[in-house]
């Protein structure tokens, strides 16, 4: 007997089951939604769903066209105020963005925090390397420390720069880091006596 996984428990109690709800979008079931109670329908979040969705186990070639598809299909309108307002539409989406190949594994990949992601905390190598072990099971442990420390350096300019400049959005500081080299950091933290 199979035991189950703590997570599968927690979403089996629910009254809409987040794995029924996935294998009826891998099966492209386009007409689920409407047999969903309002109850139901309510409890269905689209947000969540495409992070599910777009993570599976399998190929790797299979893997990359869930994560592409379902950024095409669903993520990248998901947003939008007027799609925001119809469920049934994100759930359309959602359904197009399946490989129609039966029903996969999908599981969950924890992100990064959410203070590193908004660049209110330097990230550190060990949670990083972590976490793109979990994204990437099959990489060589070499090559996932290289993009590691990569992503570390990068992710710290970019901390660092928040806090020099805190009225700047994200996207501006996306922008600086690709201009501002470190020995441009260097002289700026000379020329202020640090």
């Amino acid at each position: 007997m199979a035991t189950k996984v703590p997570t599968e428990e927690k979403f089996e109690k629910q009254d809409l089951n987040l794995f029924d709800v996935l294998a009826k979008m891998d099966a492209k079931d386009y007409g689920y939604f409407d047999t969903l109670s309002e109850e139901q329908q309510k409890k269905f979040v689209p947000y969540m769903m495409t992070h599910w969705m777009s993570a599976i186990k399998g190929s790797h070639k299979l893997q990359g066209y869930y994560v592409r598809s379902t950024d095409y299909y669903a993520n990248v309108h998901l947003f939008n105020e007027n799609v925001q307002k119809h469920p049934k539409l994100q759930w359309l989406m959602l359904c197009a963005s399946s490989a129609s190949k039966g029903k996969q594994f999908h599981q969950w990949i924890p992100h990064l925090s959410t203070k590193i992601a908004s660049l209110k905390e330097s990230a550190k190598q060990k949670e990083v390397t972590e976490y793109f072990t979990k994204i990437y099971p099959k990489a060589n442990p070499a090559d996932i420390t290289d993009i590691s420390k990569v992503f570390v350096k990068d992710q710290n300019k970019k901390a660092y720069l928040a806090k020099v400049f805190p009225n700047l959005k994200i996207n501006d500081i996306e922008t600086l880091a690709q201009v501002i080299t470190d020995k441009d950091i260097e002289q700026y933290e000379k020329d202020r006596g640090n």
